[in-house]
């Protein structure tokens, strides 16, 4: 079913609102609230009014509903706003194509879903075979198609993003105060960055930025050129729990950058690294709850959703940006024009920040976020705990794995890593965490403490992502190779064996019947005829009459 928008009402003319106002006196003189209406009521008002009884019986009963000037004014002449002359089997028909033409992802615009409608209702070889003259024209079914609800077009014709703009959202998301509630979203930046050795075009760059609701702060960041995952995700919420001035020296930036600390709610979307599980219990065993929003609408994330809006902005600025569509890369080769790294990116993101935090926010009510942060740390506890290990916050939040010790240790894809420890698990079930940017080791969770497993062997010290991108090289050199003779030569090969196999048996077999044969039948009553076997007669030369270049050669 349809639904559709509520009708408007007609609204009264100003000569209505007059009219109204020049009976509402006679009316409320001589026109009592309740009890009958009587004919010298009828006649008084009749005198003074000119109206007749018909037109005054109808006024009385609006008067007395509603006793206003207003409710005398005369109602606009002709048929009510949204009502249809259409016979109920046509207007079942319309809903019903228009649901299968028009309520479709992606929809098509009205004018070409309603021309197609109408084709299908008149068409006489057609489901419906209505004549013309029962069917609507175009025109009138465009106002259908208008008069759909905002809502059952967006669930019909719309993805999640754009969806939430045309449905209801009563309520708000609060934060109750300082560091309660933080948001994080991920983005891919609208700029593309080169590598550091030979300045060549790379990749966009993803950034993970967490908000801090109550202050507009941006309480930690994140950037990489990997695919969101659970350790950028736990890279990022580092970054919002520790301070930041180790990260400022190391880049060389010289900003003011003073949000940290420990938060109570992580808010993200249905994300699947928001959703995993080592992800979630390293949130919890440092007291944040992983409040992670419903699957699709986007209005839950208001506050990241808008400050990424507010900071990819800023990248059209940057050499290589890529804009936000394809008509505003016309004619310019973002790739061509890229210039900045990696760090060289990351230090101008902190200037954004940095300038970000400076500047009047709306939702403060003009005050700036490192204003509004500065207020709220002044009245508060110590933003992180006094005994807190950094090392062992960092490898909570790296991605976890379940694995069995075995004799030799530990494996992960195809390596393995051991350390003395483990010798007393052999056996047991323990949880494992691995730094995707290196191989040398992992750290597995013993006791509530971290143990570092060395790998065992000769690795490069590289990131996961380079190891597996050499194994898929490599994949793809043998999987070349097969396709240049090697695969034609193993079919020759498999045939030739099965070949061989299927002489074998035919041998064997002829072997077995010839023994058969050979052996005859068993014991009986009669006696068995013996064949008699002809033998060849076999003739030796001496050795001394054989010449000396052929003596080995036999003669008959």
């Amino acid at each position: 079913m349809i639904e559709r928008k509520p009708s408007r009402t007609k609204v009264a003319s100003t000569e209505a609102l007059a009219t109204g106002a020049e009976l509402y006196p006679i009316f409320r003189r001589l026109v009592p609230l309740d009890g009958p209406l009587t004919a010298q009521v009828i006649d008084a008002v009749a005198a003074q009014s000119g109206l007749s009884d018909r037109q005054i019986r109808r006024l009385v009963g609006r008067f007395r509903a509603n006793p206003v000037a207003s409710s005398l004014a005369p109602t606009p002449r002709g048929p009510r706003i949204g009502s249809h002359r259409i016979a109920e089997p046509v207007r079942e028909a319309i809903d019903r194509l228009t649901q299968e033409v028009f309520l479709t992802k992606p929809p098509p615009t009205a004018a070409l879903a309603a021309r197609e409608i109408h084709g299908l209702l008149i068409a006489q070889d057609g489901e419906f075979c209505f004549a013309p003259g029962e069917v609507p024209s175009e025109r009138t079914l465009i106002r259908l198609i208008g008069e759909i609800s905002e809502p059952q077009r967006a669930r019909s014709s719309m993805g999640s993003k754009q969806r939430s703009a045309h449905e209801p959202h009563p309520g708000a998301y609060h934060s109750e105060g300082l560091l309660d509630l933080v948001q994080m979203d991920h983005t891919r930046a609208d700029v593309i960055l080169v590598d550091s050795v030979h300045r060549e075009e790379l990749a966009r760059p993803w950034i993970t930025l967490l908000v801090e609701v109550w202050t507009r702060s941006i309480l930690g960041f994140y950037v990489s050129f990997g695919d969101p995952s659970i350790f950028r995700c736990g890279r990022a919420v580092a970054n919002a729990l520790l301070p930041k001035e180790p990260l400022l020296e190391q880049l060389g930036v010289d900003v003011s950058y003073p949000m940290y600390g420990q938060f109570r709610r992580l808010h993200a979307d249905h994300a699947a690294p928001h959703r995993a599980e080592s992800f979630r219990r390293a949130c919890l065993a440092n007291g944040i709850d992983p409040d992670i929003r419903p699957r699709g609408p986007a209005h839950f994330g208001g506050h990241i959703e808008r400050l990424i809006g507010t900071m990819v902005g800023k990248m059209r600025l940057l050499p290589g940006a890529t804009g936000g569509n394809v008509t505003q890369r016309d004619g310019y080769d973002a790739g061509q024009a890229a210039a900045m790294t990696l760090p060289e990116f990351e230090r101008w993101l902190l200037f954004q920040i940095a300038i970000y935090h400076n500047g009047p926010h709306k939702g403060l009510g003009g005050q700036c976020p490192a204003q509004a942060w500065k207020t709220a740390v002044s009245g508060h506890s110590p933003l992180l705990p006094a005994c807190l290990d950094v090392e062992h916050l960092t490898r909570q939040f790296l991605p976890a794995r379940q694995r069995t010790v075995q004799a030799y240790g530990v494996q992960i894809l195809h390596r393995r890593y051991w350390n003395p420890v483990l010798a007393a698990r052999i056996g047991q079930q323990i949880t494992v965490h691995h730094d995707e940017r290196t191989l040398q080791r992992i750290y597995a969770e013993i006791d509530g403490q971290f143990v570092v497993l060395p790998v065992v062997g000769d690795y490069p010290d590289i990131s996961e992502p380079e190891w597996e991108a050499e194994r898929q090289r490599q994949r793809r050199a043998g999987a070349a190779f097969q396709a240049d003779g090697a695969k034609a030569a193993t079919a020759r090969y498999i045939q030739a064996a099965r070949r061989e196999v299927a002489m074998a048996r035919q041998r064997t077999a002829s072997s077995r019947q010839e023994r058969k044969r050979q052996e005859r039948e068993g014991v009986a009553h009669s006696p068995q005829a013996k064949g008699r076997i002809e033998r060849a007669e076999v003739h030796w030369i001496p050795a001394a009459d054989l010449p000396d270049n052929d003596w080995l050669k036999w003669r008959k």
